[in-house]
């Protein structure tokens, strides 16, 4: 298959690939103005290690959820997500366009990267780009590029690719040059390593290039390969130690521990055979893969992936013979797919689209060779051409739309989640999310209705236990919301939310210590949660036990700052007589919601005890404009401007 490009027709090439990355972007463009979707509110806005330089150091040696404290124990390492959020936070203040410009910038980078690697892996430059252009087109892409949070799969992709590119470099030179390619490699692999853990498998792809396909292997001693890809197995090791040694494990956390040796092999062939298919045939694409256990070596699924990979096989042998650099692609899949099929560490849905982002270099460079393998073929022959390019395009234009379509689905929380349900009605997460979506919209009879569905299709739901017990508390039924609570404990020891509502329990039927002790558990599992710290700062405020209650207050803002905070400590300053800190705590509560009335009405109390009537006046002309009927604020106009507000 291989074909040399003279230098002329080289410029040419890299020029269709200049065409080649304006369309990667402009299939997402659409993305540009969505918002934070799913788990993007918990690792962007909810995150406290994204918002201040002062977690820098948490953030590159504890896990990726660790802000949630005990409740975000996860076997997750993704410190360089994390950096890169807290730095487009720095940069874009928080607004979703510039986290989805990264996104669309880094997937432009990977498009470029599979184009070079391609071309230099294959000596191949027409099939490298046609490759490119596949990679660019897949809808199966989607969901990397247009949701935030799978920035990881994009981060992976491109230091994955450029370290392989300077491996396949290291062939050439010598002495400054190499020691500065090695370099660089290394570096790449190190950022590859602190985007995701599929990076552990640099080193396996190197050894087997090295002793099986670079193609001065015949002529170069075995002491000359391992010297090439020795550093990444010294780094790999060195990270292998840090995570057993800092995070206490490689993978500390087995989500599915009730799964046996067999089951998880089962799995692992039913899983390799919807990427497979999924590579092939991108349709339905959904946001949320429901986790269904094989029911045995005779399930469907598992004698899927087991043809698959017979096939996959078939397909190796063949291109050993017969075109020997491309069955590399084939192992590039394998190897770099091989770590999601272990379901026992994986997250709920087991399965996800994004995985496929890396392993589909190798899927793209195989298709993009048997493409131009075919052009060539039929050379000549003007129908045959004209016929072959008008497949070509079909292909890429109905590729196009539905990549366009499909990220309408991620431009926020009420798209995605009817969406995702339309696609499985069964997606119990989706369906609590979706609730939880209506409670906030003040819909609470269709909030609690989504979360008894959530419940049917998944019994063992902590998330959306603990929610329905929370509507029972709000609603002051507590004999039937504490089974509820007590569920949501028992199913996810680590989670907060049921302790704060247990709490509110406690609280309601007159019980402040047992109150205090849920409250109390609730923050020693989410330490930096304004949502375990504020509940329990109000409830000391409001027993009088100040001290204790400017201790959870100022705890909640070195998390997220929130409004209830600065208000709350505001109070509390100014009970204690220091109105001056008391009102630059209300301003900053007005710097995050610039219309919240209890900020403006303090600031008015404290302006007009200190006779500043212009700033009081101000303040609650304000408050009136929220709420006609505030009494405070009519009463103190009415003593500022009697005429113009008469007494009631």
């Amino acid at each position: 298959m291989d074909s040399p490009t003279p230098a002329a027709g080289r410029r040419g090439f890299r020029s269709l690939a200049g065409l080649v990355l304006l369309s990667a972007f402009l299939l997402y463009a659409n993305t540009l103005l969505h918002g934070f979707v799913y788990d993007d509110h918990f690792q962007i806005e909810q995150n406290s290690y994204v918002h201040s330089f002062r977690y820098v150091g948490r953030i590159f040696t504890t896990t990726a959820w660790s802000f949630q404290g005990s409740e975000g124990q996860t076997n997750y390492y993704r410190p360089l997500m994390t950096f890169g959020y807290l730095l487009c936070d720095r940069l874009f203040q928080s607004f979703p366009l510039g986290f989805h410009l990264v996104n669309l910038l880094l997937n432009c980078a990977a498009v470029w990267l599979v184009y070079r690697v391609g071309a230099a892996l294959f000596g191949d430059e027409p099939a490298a780009l046609v490759a490119a252009a596949l990679f660019a087109f897949h809808p199966i892409h989607s969901e990397v590029v247009a949701w935030i949070a799978a920035v990881t799969e994009l981060d992976l992709a491109v230091f994955y690719l450029l370290a392989f590119r300077f491996y396949l470099q290291l062939d050439g030179r010598t002495g400054r040059r190499r020691a500065a390619t090695v370099a660089l490699l290394c570096g790449a692999f190190l950022l590859a390593l602190l985007s995701k853990e599929q990076a552990i498998t640099l080193p396996i792809l190197a050894a087997v290039y090295e002793h099986a396909y670079r193609p001065d292997r015949d002529r170069t001693s075995g002491t000359v390969k391992f010297a090439r890809y020795a550093p990444l197995a010294v780094i790999a090791s060195a990270y292998l130690v840090f995570r057993v040694t800092v995070l206490h494990a490689f993978a500390p956390v087995a989500q599915r521990p009730e799964l046996g040796p067999a089951e998880i092999v089962r799995s692992g062939l039913a899983l390799a055979g919807q990427y497979a298919a999924k590579l092939f045939w991108p349709q339905p694409l959904l946001g949320f893969y429901v986790f269904r256990p094989t029911t045995g070596f005779g399930d469907p699924r598992v004698l899927e992936g087991a043809a698959a990979l017979l096939l996959a096989l078939g397909l190796w042998v063949f291109l050993w013979k017969r075109a020997r650099p491309y069955s590399f692609a084939l192992l590039w899949i394998a190897v770099t797919l091989l770590p999601v099929l272990n379901v026992r560490w994986m997250a709920a849905s087991a399965f996800a689209e994004r995985y496929l982002y890396l392993p589909s270099f190798g899927f793209c460079v195989l298709l993009g060779a048997g493409a131009v393998w075919c052009f060539r073929r039929i050379r000549g022959v003007r129908a045959l051409e004209r016929a072959g390019a008008a497949a070509l395009a079909l292909v890429l234009a109905a590729a196009a739309l539905a990549i366009v379509r499909r990220n309408r689905d991620w431009r926020d929380d009420e798209t995605f989640f009817p969406a995702t349900l339309a696609r499985d009605p069964h997606a119990s997460y989706m369906r609590t999310s979706l609730g939880a979506i209506a409670w906030s919209k003040n819909r609470r009879g269709e909030a609690v209705e989504e979360w008894r569905r959530a419940l049917a299709d998944k019994p063992d739901n902590p998330i959306a236990t603990a929610d329905l017990g929370m509507a029972l508390v709000e609603e002051s039924r507590w004999s039937e919301a504490e089974p509820y609570l007590r569920k949501a404990v028992a199913l996810r020891p680590r989670f907060a939310l049921p302790h704060v509502q247990l709490a509110k329990m406690y609280l309601g039927t007159g019980r402040p210590g047992e109150a205090e002790r849920e409250f109390l558990a609730a923050v020693a599992i989410s330490p930096l949660s304004s949502d375990t710290r504020n509940p329990l700062a109000n409830f000391y405020a409001q027993a009088g036990r100040a001290r204790e209650a400017e201790e959870q207050y100022r705890g909640s803002l070195a998390g997220v700052e929130t409004v209830e905070a600065w208000n709350g400590l505001g109070d509390l300053m100014a009970a204690k007589g220091s109105g001056d800190e008391a009102a630059g705590m209300w301003k900053r509560a007005l710097k995050l919601s610039p219309f919240d009335e209890h900020a403006h009405a303090a600031l008015g109390r404290l302006y007009f005890s200190r006779g500043l009537a212009a700033d009081a006046e101000t303040e609650y002309r304000t408050v009136l404009l929220l709420d006609p009927h505030h009494q405070e604020a009519r009463e103190a106009l009415h003593r500022l401007k009697p005429v113009e507000f008469p007494a009631p």
